[in-house]
């Protein structure tokens, strides 16, 4: 039983840590993998896969610091089976993949499930978001922070960050902000540029793409 590197396809590979391992031992084979690994790892991109074993954010934090920052590569995705720990990582600001196993009770992830991510908090600084699905966030995007979503947007709070809807070229998507106060938002290929002076700035809106082009719209009162 042993920590497992897998090509995907090129230039990424696919961490494999068997849910059976203790942690003393995955640190380990973690620290061995630095040495043995590094050439191939350095710049490469990875798909950590952490199956069904549930994951702290102490133990998160340990791999990342002694094998992903060492290594040089790019974490692109974590997949996970065991809920708990999806919602942790969700909640770090982590990339969560989406796979189609289920959890150690037997009952399929409800986000994977709806295809919706729901983010209960606030997006700092530095924090990402990348779904492919819908994506609601109860908070704010604060200034820094990105949301990426295949399909819609929602943001309850301030959207100060950059929001991507439909992120894999889908224009039928959109984005809608309690209080729009962001420079830029993207609707597929297609960027919205938009000034302090504007009208729209910190109102309720809904942005969509019409006859190409990025439309901004008030969100209609409840």
């Amino acid at each position: 039983m042993m920590i497992q590197l897998k090509g995907i396809q090129a230039g990424i590979l696919r961490c494999v840590v068997p849910e059976e391992m203790s942690e003393k031992n995955i640190l380990e084979e973690f620290e061995e993998l630095t040495d043995s690994a590094k050439n191939l790892l350095d710049g490469g991109r990875v798909v950590m896969d952490l199956q069904g074993r549930s994951f702290g954010a102490a133990l998160v934090a340990k791999i990342w610091k002694n094998f992903i920052e060492p290594t040089g590569c790019s974490v692109i995705s974590w997949e996970v089976t065991d809920q708990e720990t999806f919602e942790a990582l969700f909640q770090l600001g982590m990339n969560v993949g989406n796979t189609n196993k289920k959890t150690k009770q037997g009952r399929p992830s409800s986000h994977r499930q709806s295809k919706t991510l729901l983010y209960t908090g606030t997006l700092r600084g530095g924090q990402k978001i990348m779904h492919e699905g819908d994506v609601i966030v109860t908070g704010h995007v604060n200034v820094g922070s990105e949301i990426s979503a295949e399909g819609h947007i929602v943001i309850l709070g301030k959207l100060k960050g950059l929001a991507h809807a439909g992120f894999k070229g889908d224009e039928t998507t959109s984005v809608s902000a309690r209080s729009f106060e962001s420079g830029q938002v993207r609707i597929g290929r297609k960027v919205g540029l938009i000034d302090k002076s504007s009208d729209i700035w910190g109102k309720a809106v809904v942005v969509t793409v019409k006859q190409d082009e990025v439309l901004l719209t008030e969100w209609p009162a409840l």
